[in-house]
C-alpha cells in the first residue's frame, strides 16, 4: 500500500513511534493488568510485577537482583541464597507466562502493554502499536475500529442445548483467538504447541456456579502453565470448527483447543471438560465430573480436575498421540516440537531405533536453531542414555559429550528443568552426591514433570535411598496415570535389595520395556534368587541374544549403571543362579 500522507505526517509519526510511555500511562497500565482476571487471584505474581514496576520507574530496574526480589517481595530470610533456591526465577517464568496470556485475551486492545523480558528483572513498558502514542492522529479510529470489532463478535452470541450437553460453537470466536495470538507475536519455543483456553461457561440458570466456573479456569491455567505448554487464556465464549475462513483461524489459534462447562441443580454440579484439536476440529478427550457442590470440598475438587487435565496435556496423553502423529507427517525440517515429541516417544520404548531417531532430530536442530537450550538439553540426555545402555562409543567419549551439552543447556537457559535433569544424571554417573540438590532443583523448577520426578527418583532408588526415591516416582505415576516405565523397576530394586525375591520378580515382569537391557538384567537375577528357572532361562536367552558379550562386561556395566552396592552383590548372585557365566 502507498502512503500518502505529507512527509511532515509521516516524520511525526515515526517520532511518535520511538516515544516511551509516561510514568503516569504506565502505573495506569500496571492497574489495569492488577485488575484483570488473570491477576485478581494470582498473588504472587501481582506483587511481583507491582514491585518490578515501581522498581523500573525509579530508575533501578537494571540493578535489579534475585537476592533483593526474595527478600523485598517474597518475604526471604537475609541469608537467602537465589542460586541454591529458585524461587524468583520461578516465579519470574509465572509472571511472564501470565503477561502473556493476558495481552492475548484481555488486554489485547491495551495501548501500553508491560513486559518482562527473560534474562532480566526490569520490565520493559512501550506501545502496542505506534497509533497509540499520544498526538497520533489514526489513533482513535483505530481504537474504535477494535472496540467496535470486539463488540461484533460479542453480539454473535451463544447457542447450545443445554440437555444433551451440546454446544453450537462459533466460528467468529475462533477468528478472535487467533488474532489475539497474532497480536501477541511471541516465538514459540515451549515443549508442546499452543493450547487456547476457553473460560469454562455456567450452562445453568444458578448465579452460584459463576464463581466455581471463573475458579476452575484460574485453576487449569494454573497447573497447565506449569507445564512446556504455551498458555493462552481467551475471553471468547464455546467455539468449535467451520468451513472457510474458521478453519484458518483455528490453525492461527494454536495446536489445540480446550472448552469447559459447569452446570447443576440442587446439591450436585457436573464440570464437563473437552480438548479439541483446533485445525481438525477433532475432538481428542472429553471427561465430565458429578460432583457435591460442598464449599468446604470445592478447592481440592478443582484441583483434582486441573491435575487431569494436566495429564492429558502432558506426555503421554492425547495430545502427546496428536503431536507423534503430527510430527510423522511433517516434511519439513525438524522444530522444536517434532524433535520433543520423538524424545519422548524414545523415553516410552527404550530402543535403539527411537533414539537413533531423537537423536539425529536433535542434532539437525542444533545446527541451524543452536541458541534454544531445550535442544542441547535433549542431545545431553541422550548422550546420557548412551552411556548407561552400553551402546555406540567409549564410555568416556559420551560422558564428555553429554557435559558439553548440558553446560551449553545451562548457558543458554540455567532454569531450564531438562538441562538440570541432565546435570543431575551427570553428577549421579560421577558419584558426586550433589546430583541429590540438583534432583530437588529439578522438581522444584517442574513440580508436575513425570520425567524430572520419576527419573530423579530412579537415580535415587539406585543409590540405595528408596526412601526418598520411591514417593517421587510415586507421585509421577499418578500424574501420568500408570505409564512411567520406571516405577516397577524401582519397585524391584527396592525389594531385590531388602531380600523379597518374589515380590522383586513380580515387579521386575511388569516393566513394560523389552528392549532395556537393565530391565532384563534385573528379571533375570530377581528369578535365579526366586528359583523361577523358566522365567530366569526366558530373561537370560533375551539378554545373550541381544548382548552377546555381557557375561564377559555384567561387573563393568553394573559399575556403570552406579547401583549401589548392596544391588550389585545381590545382582551378581542372582545373574549367576540365572544360569549367566559371569567373568570374575
Amino acid at each position: 500500500m502507498v502512503d500518502r500522507r505529507e512527509p511532515e505526517s509521516q516524520a511525526a509519526s515515526s517520532v511518535d513511534s520511538l516515544r516511551e510511555p509516561s510514568a503516569a500511562e504506565v502505573r495506569a497500565a500496571l492497574e489495569r493488568i492488577l485488575a484483570s482476571q488473570c491477576f485478581t487471584r494470582a498473588g504472587r505474581a501481582s506483587e511481583l510485577l507491582r514491585f518490578l514496576v515501581g522498581q523500573t520507574l525509579a530508575g533501578v530496574g537494571p540493578r535489579l537482583k534475585g537476592y533483593t526480589i526474595g527478600v523485598q517481595v517474597f518475604g526471604r530470610p537475609a541469608d537467602f541464597d537465589p542460586q541454591a533456591d529458585p524461587l524468583v526465577r520461578v516465579e519470574a517464568g509465572r509472571l511472564r507466562r501470565r503477561l502473556l496470556e493476558y495481552y492475548s485475551g484481555e488486554g489485547s486492545a491495551d495501548p501500553v502493554r508491560i513486559e518482562l523480558p527473560r534474562g532480566s528483572y526490569s520490565v520493559v513498558c512501550r506501545y502496542a502499536r505506534s497509533g497509540d502514542a499520544p498526538n497520533a492522529s489514526a489513533a482513535a479510529p483505530r481504537r474504535r475500529e477494535r472496540l467496535g470489532w470486539h463488540t461484533a463478535a460479542a453480539l454473535l452470541g451463544v447457542a447450545f442445548i443445554a440437555a444433551l450437553g451440546v454446544i453450537v460453537w462459533q466460528q467468529r470466536a475462533l477468528v478472535e483467538a487467533g488474532r489475539a495470538l497474532e497480536v501477541l507475536g511471541e516465538p514459540q519455543a515451549t515443549e508442546w504447541p499452543r493450547i487456547v483456553v476457553v473460560p469454562f461457561e455456567n450452562l445453568s440458570d444458578q448465579p452460584r456456579l459463576d464463581h466455581l466456573a471463573a475458579s476452575m479456569t484460574e485453576e487449569i491455567m494454573v497447573v497447565l502453565s506449569q507445564l512446556d505448554l504455551f498458555v493462552v487464556a481467551t475471553q471468547t465464549s464455546w467455539y468449535g470448527p467451520e468451513a472457510g475462513e474458521g478453519a484458518v483461524a483455528m490453525s492461527a489459534a494454536g495446536g489445540y483447543v480446550l472448552t469447559g462447562s459447569v452446570r447443576g441443580g440442587g446439591e450436585q454440579a457436573r464440570i464437563t471438560v473437552r480438548l479439541i484439536e483446533a485445525e481438525s476440529g477433532t475432538q481428542l478427550w472429553t471427561s465430565a465430573y458429578d460432583e457435591p457442590l460442598a464449599i468446604e470440598g470445592l478447592p481440592a475438587l478443582q484441583e483434582r480436575v486441573a491435575r487431569e487435565v494436566a495429564a492429558v496435556a502432558a506426555p503421554y496423553g492425547p495430545i502427546f498421540e496428536a503431536e507423534l502423529a503430527r510430527a510423522r507427517r511433517v516434511e519439513h525440517s525438524p522444530e522444536l516440537r517434532d524433535c520433543l515429541v520423538e524424545y519422548y516417544d524414545y523415553r516410552r520404548r527404550i530402543d535403539a531405533a527411537t533414539h537413533r531417531d531423537a537423536f539425529l532430530c536433535f542434532k539437525s536442530l542444533s545446527e541451524r536453531k543452536p541458541q534454544i537450550a531445550r535442544v542441547w538439553a535433549g542431545l545431553a540426555m541422550l548422550h546420557l542414555d548412551e552411556f548407561g545402555f552400553r551402546t555406540g562409543r567409549e564410555p568416556g567419549q559420551t560422558l564428555a559429550a553429554a557435559r558439553a551439552d548440558t553446560a551449553k543447556a545451562l548457558a543458554l537457559d540455567p532454569d531450564d528443568f531438562q538441562a538440570n535433569l541432565a546435570l543431575s544424571r551427570l553428577q549421579f554417573f560421577d558419584r558426586d552426591p550433589k546430583f541429590r540438590q540438583s534432583i530437588e532443583r529439578t522438581v522444584t523448577l517442574r513440580p508436575d514433570s513425570t520425567e524430572a520426578l520419576s527419573q530423579g527418583g530412579l537415580l535415587l532408588v539406585m543409590s540405595g535411598d528408596s526412601a526418598a526415591g520411591l514417593p517421587f516416582i510415586e507421585r509421577a505415576r499418578v500424574l501420568s496415570k500408570g505409564q512411567v516405565v520406571t516405577y516397577h523397576f524401582a519397585h524391584a530394586l527396592t525389594y531385590l535389595r531388602e531380600g523379597f525375591v518374589d515380590e522383586a520378580l513380580a515387579e521386575a515382569l511388569r516393566v513394560d520395556a523389552p528392549n532395556w537391557i537393565a530391565a532384563q538384567v534385573i528379571v533375570a537375577a530377581a528369578a535365579g534368587l526366586s528359583g523361577r528357572e523358566d522365567v530366569a532361562r526366558g530373561a537370560v536367552r533375551h539378554i545373550v541374544e541381544s548382548y552377546p558379550e555381557f557375561e564377559q562386561t555384567a561387573r563393568e556395566d553394573l559399575r556403570r549403571w552406579r547401583f549401589d552396592t548392596e544391588y550389585e552383590g545381590r545382582i551378581l548372585v542372582g545373574l549367576r543362579a540365572a544360569g549367566l557365566k559371569i567373568a570374575d
